[in-house]
């Protein structure tokens, strides 16, 4: 049995709709004959529907166009997905900060020694004469910004430029409000670090009163703080300055230097020459080292230059570094001592999980999806008070600097243009897979909140917005399956929103194609559904396995849809899984879908001719955007030129082996009657395209023989199709495009 035949034989067990076309042989008299015409009734009306929804444009309108910049975004996100912390290792880094090892520093004054190798291996970070002049002009100097940045060290280097060596650390418990004049000593520089989320901390009134205490003592103090209310206030005030990150790259080299000091010029270029190994730099995941880190990543350099720490062992190391900076950003995010700062609190975490989903995304949707996402995780911590949004006191280059995040110019289609948008991304390729998976398997009561979030995401019209949330949601199936099945995938696949059940869909495939051990789970899932009488799940069903992942093979993909095309209800199912044997010719094997689709149009059963002319009403009339998957398909090769393409252009670009079967199946669709108006339109849009484009016009008169060899009838259709194109008086076909169509459909 062929291959084309296997996969609808084992399509029993539903009752088909139409049976077969009700042709000669089917007896019965007369009421027999009365049931013949109403099942071609019904079946022609269920076509036309279906005919018609495939017409239209896709969920997302013309915005579906971005569809395929969302996806190459979420693919980039998730492309190597980096180990996780394990419970010793993250129980160590949740009780330190990245990159500052040991115990916090006692109170006091800075040994003469600290200072000394301070002065050493310090690197100014940027606008470092600009807070050294702030320091000395107000006395009083805040340095805002994530731990592990620096920021401390920093204080301490400004301090001893002031201070001359005087430099005193003070109990992170010092009450500034009541700190008094016998407090401080004449010409001493002072650290204080101020932790956690509690907004009064340093209001400007008490900084200005110790400002003139400090002036009064010739003394000076810098307070180390961290993001949140009280670091959101201070940067809004006089002595606020958000701290930057000294470069990574002269933090290493200069600790390397020390570290290295007493070895050998070749075991110090040995560490060099590591530093800058492509694979190092993979296994970090981060584009820039924040101080901190530079520091650990020195340590490591070291111990392997001098045959310490092997090749593996020092790969091993770097693959954590983006871990531990996810597992620093959620150790107590949120935890406040006042209910009331919740929001406040949660915000950064809830930016930090938004990126990790929609890195590389314009950046309003970024950030509308993290405020919405607040919403979620504030109300779960205290149902009764529905979180508000800040207007205009949030700082957006603290924003980004708190989250390790960049803006750039990018841009996304709308239809066949593209417009310029500002994007967001992380910086560090491997920071959002260690987010999402250090909240998903470490912080459980954050998962509900998530979940909800993802769902209704999903529910967004917009590409830009629901794709990557389903990439997301199947990436979280791999980690927990029967937790995001039950939260996630079932109330998405049962949904009335269409757009939902391709979020379903395309977060299945997303998980079989992360992890192939889950595709027998994934499948019997899909075939319990596509074995019910529940059409919603049909639907998504039909939908999964226009991907070709969950099944296994492309093959067997269609093995699958071809008995969908039998259920009894209208259009819709039959519209998705054309759309599905569509999306499956657009991947990488179309000469298997297109040998399917004729062989459906030879099998006497009228469901499967149904469902081959609509897929060949699909082929004719979309556009290449509008059947993206998971991975990059072959006619995507060059996507700037042929985003915008028709499909059957860029298949005959792709794959011009295949002109001869694309031609045969055109041809019987435009021979079919209740097919032949919908290929026409398709057509028409390629002719209209081929009016703008020479490269489409060439391929055009190079196919339309081919077509038009298939039958007399169709070269009729579509000379007459071309001539009303010609005359048409809002816009007429060019002249030049007229004669050449025109020669090619002469032979």
């Amino acid at each position: 049995m062929s291959e084309e035949a296997t996969g609808d034989a084992a399509g029993g067990g539903r009752t088909p709709g139409n049976g077969d076309d009700g042709g000669e042989g089917s007896g019965g008299g007369n009421g027999q004959d009365a049931d013949d015409g109403r099942r071609r009734a019904a079946r022609g009306g269920r076509f036309a529907a279906a005919a018609h929804a495939a017409q239209e444009v896709p969920r997302g309108g013309a915005a579906a166009a971005g569809a395929v910049h969302a996806v190459r975004q979420a693919r980039a996100a998730y492309a190597a997905s980096r180990g996780a912390l394990t419970l010793a290792d993250g129980g160590r880094v949740d009780g330190a900060r990245p990159g500052e090892a040991g115990p916090a520093p006692l109170p006091g004054p800075v040994p003469a020694e600290e200072l000394r190798h301070l002065r050493r291996v310090f690197a100014r970070p940027p606008e470092y004469a600009q807070l050294l002049d702030a320091l000395r002009r107000r006395r009083v100097l805040a340095l805002c910004g994530e731990p592990g940045s620096g920021r401390g060290l920093a204080a301490l280097a400004l301090l001893d430029e002031v201070a001359h060596g005087a430099v005193a650390r003070l109990d992170p418990r010092t009450d500034l409000a009541t700190l008094a004049e016998a407090s401080v000593k004449e010409g001493h520089g002072y650290c204080l670090e101020l932790t956690g989320e509690e907004p009064t901390a340093a209001r400007g009134p008490q900084l200005d009163r110790l400002g003139a205490l400090l002036a009064e003592r010739d003394a000076h103090l810098v307070l180390v703080v961290d993001a949140g209310d009280a670091a959101d206030e201070l940067l809004r005030g006089r002595d606020g300055r958000l701290f930057l990150p000294p470069p990574g790259e002269e933090v290493l080299a200069r600790h390397l230097v020390a570290l290295l000091a007493d070895a050998d010029e070749e075991t110090r270029a040995r560490a060099r020459r590591t530093a800058e190994r492509r694979d190092v730099a993979d296994a970090l995941g981060l584009d820039e080292l924040r101080p901190g880190e530079a520091v650990a990543l020195a340590g490591l350099l070291a111990r392997h230059a001098t045959g310490a720490l092997s090749d593996a062992g020092l790969l091993a190391e770097c693959e954590r570094f983006a871990p531990r900076q996810a597992a620093a950003w959620f150790a107590g995010a949120g935890s406040g001592a006042a209910r009331a700062a919740a929001p406040a609190g949660l915000r950064p975490a809830a930016f930090r999980i938004g990126l990790a989903v929609y890195d590389g995304a314009p950046h309003s949707v970024a950030a509308e999806a993290a405020e919405t996402l607040t919403w979620e995780m504030a109300t779960t911590l205290d149902p009764e008070r529905p979180p508000g949004r800040p207007l205009f006191s949030d700082d957006l280059r603290a924003v980004l600097t708190a989250a390790r995040a960049e803006l750039a110019d990018g841009d996304v289609w709308l239809g066949d243009d593209r417009l310029p948008v500002r994007t967001v991304r992380f910086a560090g390729r491997g920071l959002p897979w260690a987010v999402l998976s250090r909240v998903w398997e470490w912080h459980h009561n954050a998962r509900g909140p998530v979940c909800r979030w993802l769902r209704a995401q999903c529910d967004d019209p917009r590409p830009l917005a629901w794709v990557p949330a389903a990439m997301a949601a199947g990436a979280l199936c791999a980690l927990d399956f029967p937790y995001a099945q039950a939260e996630l995938i079932a109330p998405l696949a049962a949904s009335d929103s269409g757009t939902q059940r391709l979020a379903a869909a395309t977060a299945l495939a997303h998980t079989v194609a992360r992890d192939a051990r889950l595709r027998p789970v994934v499948r019997s899932l899909v075939a319990e559904w596509a074995r019910g009488d529940d059409e919603l799940l049909l639907s998504t069903a039909a939908l999964t396995h226009g991907y070709g992942t969950v099944a296994g093979s492309v093959a067997r993909s269609l093995d699958a849809l071809g008995p969908m095309a039998e259920w009894v209800a209208g259009g819709e199912l039959l519209r998705d899984a054309a759309f599905g044997v569509a999306r499956l010719a657009a991947g990488h094997e179309p000469e298997t879908v297109l040998r399917r689709i004729g062989a459906w149009l030879d099998d006497r059963r009228g469901s499967r001719d149904d469902l081959a002319l609509l897929a060949v009403v699909r082929l004719a009339g979309s556009r290449t955007w509008e059947l993206w998957g998971l991975e990059e398909p072959a006619e995507s090769a060059e996507p700037a030129a042929r985003q915008g393409w028709p499909l059957l252009p860029a298949l005959l670009a792709a794959h011009p082996a295949q002109a001869p079967l694309l031609a045969d199946l055109v041809g019987r669709g435009l021979a079919a009657t209740r097919s032949r108006d919908a290929v026409l339109s398709g057509l028409t849009t390629w002719i209209r395209a081929a009016d703008e484009s020479g490269e489409l016009l060439d391929r055009l008169c190079a196919f339309l023989p081919e077509l038009a060899a298939t039958a007399p009838a169709n070269a009729r259709h579509l000379r007459s199709r071309v001539a009303r194109l010609t005359d048409d008086p809002d816009g007429p076909l060019g002249a030049a495009t007229a004669t050449r169509v025109t020669a090619a459909l002469a032979g």
